[in-house]
């Protein structure tokens, strides 16, 4: 920075004075001699110049220069070393880095110019800011660009040192938050070096992916993403839907229509197994497509952003389904064989062979207590029913104690199950404790309940007026309707019913309306006097033009609520056309999935994904007790397997806040899939089930979301900051103008001009043009 200052100001006036003063007696000179033509006026000018500035050396004029000192202000140069600098285009020599390598070196002209001036730092970033002694061999590996952070570390790093900016080396592609960084108030300027123009890279990219998994058998699982391309107008592309097992299980061939193409881009596809798995969507030129794992391209710029990973679990079990009847019936058997063949359900049931007896009832003399249907059966005979206890058989357990006593009478030993289905019972069945208990089931447990239709349910059954009737999503008061009775009724869906993906058992609506066309009528069913507020009709039974609730369910407390007013469903597998489509074994295994599906498990784990880069993965395991209350002093540790099979050890700790909750975080550095088991053991040394879950990271597609270099952006830092954005190429002539411009630290140096020879002979010039126009024209 320079000005001019004056190093006698007291002589100002004098100096004026003077000054008008010998140029009102030239003037008065000339015009006493003759007319005042131009060429005397001209004459009179280079007098008066040549006065006035022997005048201003009476002022001492010096020129002031403030330039940086030497070393004492710190200039920043700061490379990113994110994967985004290698990219070259197929038409190009040279990557963004091969461009730039020479201007990195130490013993550049630059660089050495501007060590002169001040105190040079030397750093690069990708996941983090780091310093660095030299920028001339670096690898430029890193899956991130952390712009925003780099910037914010270095401000906050020398918030009390003198800094005369930063020489930003990048393409800003940040992977951070680098555009709130417009917002912010800047301590130095930056100046981004750009290579200038690019051509516009051809590019296809994937992003934005969302999978929606439901655990209905007819409801697919849906992965989708947003399918952008750059500069391929007119092409065709191929995207692939593709297994773990490197399989496609689905393509789409897609034509682009404009150079600034984006379409959302979406399948659906049955899993083939329960569980957790992983699956990919990959997207490619339709002239480079093929099924080669390794994806290269002659075309794009880079491939690395052309697939995304998707972990999809229609897992969540085992749910365990708790199934009491009154007498042995058609409506098990179908239903238990509909549920073997899901994995992930596991069906007990309890039904009830023999009713009890009155105690008092007159038998013969010597006659055994014991009653006769498992008299000679157990050795114990202590501990067989008696004559006043009902006969039940246990189906489908796996411990000998499970059960044994008869129907759950303790929170612990219900709470154990997920839902609980009952079928042709009277409520006298149950004592009132275990009434309550099956509401406590379902309003604070979160469990879900289905009464099947029969002789002894809802009215017929007394469950007017129990706890279990307030439960029941129907009204039980008065007789049941008879206006239907005898005669066969349609089991047809509502409009609500039609909407749920578990009530559909074919993948199209006409195919969905001719098999209900083809379902057999039902002879048995029960009617109730009506249906409580808040509770839906999913379907109805249709018959002589009018109809009754045949399937209605409704939310309590934080369970859910099913009535099967049908006692015969057991009808629809007998009238199958083939045997091959049992459409009653999906509805039941739906029905069961559908009561399921909500339910709160001893252990549920959520991952949450990280919201930029650089942050981990949230995975939040919840842990409760046998009562389904938050368990604290737990042990949850975590197994996951990286994508390259190597396994790692992490540690759960509970949150300070929220009973029951453990937290970890893990950061994910590669792309792939990432696998984890969730052991816990309770403070009481119980193990719990392992549970399995996983995320995918894709750390590569987020650094490639974009390729071209963003000009707006760090011209808009740059403007920010006080900086300006400079060339590759200008390099030099920009370092050579940085001592000119505003430091923290500077010297000034103080030059008299007043002392310079050019200023007499300017003087002495202007005098001798006077004398010479004056002879020239023969002038006194």
């Amino acid at each position: 920075m320079e000005s001019i200052v004056l190093g006698a100001k007291d002589w100002i006036w004098i100096s004026a004075i003077a000054l008008l003063a010998i140029s009102a007696m030239v003037i008065w000179s000339y015009s006493q001699r003759s007319h005042l033509s131009g060429l005397r006026f001209l004459a009179v000018m280079c007098k008066v110049l040549a006065v006035a500035s022997l005048a201003l050396c009476l002022l001492e004029p010096m020129k002031r220069t403030e330039r940086p000192r030497p070393g004492a202000n710190i200039m920043a140069m700061v490379v990113d070393t994110s994967r985004s600098m290698e990219i070259r285009a197929p038409e190009e020599s040279m990557s963004r880095l091969e461009r730039m390598r020479p201007a990195l070196q130490s013993e550049a002209t630059w660089q050495s110019r501007l060590a002169q001036d001040f105190d040079v730092r030397r750093y690069v970033f990708s996941d983090r800011l780091q310093a660095r002694a030299e920028l001339g061999e670096l690898d430029f590996e890193g899956n991130n660009s952390s712009l925003q952070e780099s910037i914010t570390t270095l401000q906050n790093r020398f918030s009390k040192r003198p800094v005369a900016g930063m020489v930003l080396f990048s393409d800003g592609l940040a992977t951070d938050k680098a555009q709130e960084l417009l917002n912010d108030e800047f301590s130095f300027p930056i100046y981004p070096v750009v290579l200038g123009e690019e051509t516009q890279h051809k590019d296809l990219v994937l992003s934005n992916a969302a999978v929606t998994v439901s655990s209905f058998e007819l409801a697919p699982a849906s992965v989708e993403a947003t399918l952008e391309a750059i500069g391929l107008h007119g092409s065709d592309v191929v995207v692939r839907l593709i297994d773990s097992k490197g399989e496609t299980l689905e393509q789409q061939r897609l034509t682009l229509d404009s150079d600034q193409f984006s379409r959302r881009v979406r399948f659906q596809f049955q899993p083939s197994e329960p569980g957790f798995q992983f699956v990919s969507m990959r997207a490619m030129l339709a002239r480079e497509d093929g099924e080669a794992k390794e994806l290269t391209s002659r075309v794009e710029v880079t491939t690395a952003n052309n697939q995304l990973m998707f972990p999809v679990n229609r897992g969540g079990g085992p749910f365990r389904i708790l199934y009491v009847a009154g007498r042995p019936n058609w409506e098990f058997k179908f239903l238990r064989r509909a549920l073997e063949e899901d994995v992930e359900i596991k069906l007990q049931g309890l039904v009830r062979i023999a009713k009890k007896e009155p105690k008092f009832s007159f038998r013969d003399k010597g006659v055994e207590d014991v009653n006769p249907l498992v008299a000679g059966f157990s050795d114990n005979e202590e501990t067989a029913e008696q004559y006043d206890e009902p006969v039940l058989v246990r189906i489908g357990v796996g411990d000998e104690d499970q059960l044994k006593a008869g129907f759950p009478s303790s929170e612990e030993s219900l709470y154990f199950y997920h839902a609980i289905i009952i079928d042709d019972l009277e409520s006298s069945f149950f004592t009132p404790q275990q009434m309550m208990l099956l509401r406590k089931f379902v309003a604070d447990r979160g469990g879900g309940l289905l009464m099947l239709g029969g002789q002894e349910s809802f009215i017929g059954g007394g469950y007017l007026d129990t706890p279990l009737g307030d439960v029941l999503p129907v009204y039980l008061r008065g007789q049941e309707k008879r206006e239907l009775k005898d005669l066969p009724l349609r089991y047809q869906p509502t409009r609500d019913g039609a909407l749920q993906p578990w009530l559909r058992l074919r993948a199209n609506e006409s195919d969905e309306r001719q098999r209900l066309e083809e379902m057999p009528g039902f002879q048995v069913w029960n009617s109730v006097s009506d249906v409580k507020p808040g509770a839906t009709v999913l379907s109805e039974l249709i018959g002589a033009g009018a109809s009754i609730p045949g399937l209605v369910s409704q939310r309590f407390g934080e369970g859910r609520s099913l009535a099967l007013l049908v006692g015969d469903f057991w009808r629809w597998s007998m009238h199958r056309e083939k045997e091959e489509t049992d459409d009653l074994a999906q509805n039941w295994r739906q029905i069961v999935r559908w009561l399921t599906t909500d339910v709160p498990k001893r252990i549920e784990v959520d991952v949450a994904p990280p919201e930029q880069a650089l942050e981990p993965f949230r995975v939040a395991v919840r842990v409760r007790d046998s009562l389904f209350k938050p368990l604290d002093n737990a042990s949850v540790q975590l197994t996951v397997t990286e994508p390259d099979g190597k396994e790692v050890k992490a540690t759960a700790t509970l949150d300070s806040n929220k009973p029951g909750l453990y937290v970890a975080d893990y950061w994910a550095q590669s792309d792939g899939g990432y696998r984890c088991q969730i052991d816990v053991i309770g403070p009481d040394g119980e193990v719990f089930d392992p549970l399995q879950t996983g995320w995918a990271a894709q750390p590569s597609a987020i650094e490639f979301a974009k390729v071209q270099v963003d000009h707006d952006f760090l011209q808009s830092l740059a403007e920010r900051s006080g900086g300006e954005v400079v060339k590759l190429d200008d390099l030099e002539s920009f370092v050579a103008e940085l001592p000119t411009k505003k430091v923290p630290i500077s010297e000034a140096r103080i030059e008299p001009l007043w002392h310079q020879p050019w200023l007499i002979v300017l003087a002495i010039g202007f005098l001798c043009l006077e004398w010479g126009l004056r002879r020239w024209k023969g002038l006194p």
